[in-house]
């Protein structure tokens, strides 16, 4: 009994947040069900391993879990209907920035990801780095190149539109 109430506890505390991220990487909410489904099973699975601090142990299990979705959708040739629409960086409006849009668009995806990670998810660096399995030093490192390739596409955008 005491396995399933953890489960329940870890499913109680965060499953808004692994809905939510695997929201914002697949366009179908029954998709992004299926991911959350998964990542939970997986947790079940591999209980005796799952960190005291479960929320980047389950972003890392959810990346992976969409990343083999997206992969089939790939193979189907289906991917670019289960691209999500962009919402700006810090902001739950729906509505984006067309120029914040186009340079988001235009980054490498690892770029995005760590993006993704820092902005919509909360994430501290040493976060990220269990989640993309890096150093703490290395994920610093890479949020603050993907922020500043995301400026100058930002900027660039904006010179463009004037």
């Amino acid at each position: 009994m005491r396995d399933r109430d953890w489960l329940t506890r870890l499913y109680e505390e965060y499953s808004d947040d692994v809905f939510r991220y695997a929201m914002r990487r697949l366009a179908t909410r029954e998709d992004a069900e299926d991911a959350l489904v998964e990542v939970y099973t997986v947790a079940w699975r591999r209980r005796t391993v799952v960190p005291e601090q479960a929320l980047p142990w389950l972003y890392r299990t959810a990346a992976n879990t969409i990343a083999h979705i997206i992969r089939g959708d790939t193979r189907r040739g289906r991917l670019q209907a289960r691209l999500t629409a962009v919402t700006p960086l810090h902001s739950e409006d729906p509505v984006p920035d067309p120029d914040l849009a186009s340079a988001l668009a235009r980054l490498a995806p690892a770029d995005a990801e760590i993006l993704r990670l820092w902005a919509w998810e909360g994430l501290e660096p040493t976060e990220i780095a269990e989640v993309l399995d890096t150093s703490p030093g290395a994920a610093r490192t890479r949020l603050s190149r993907a922020k500043s390739r995301l400026r100058q596409h930002y900027e660039s955008s904006e010179e463009v539109g004037s």
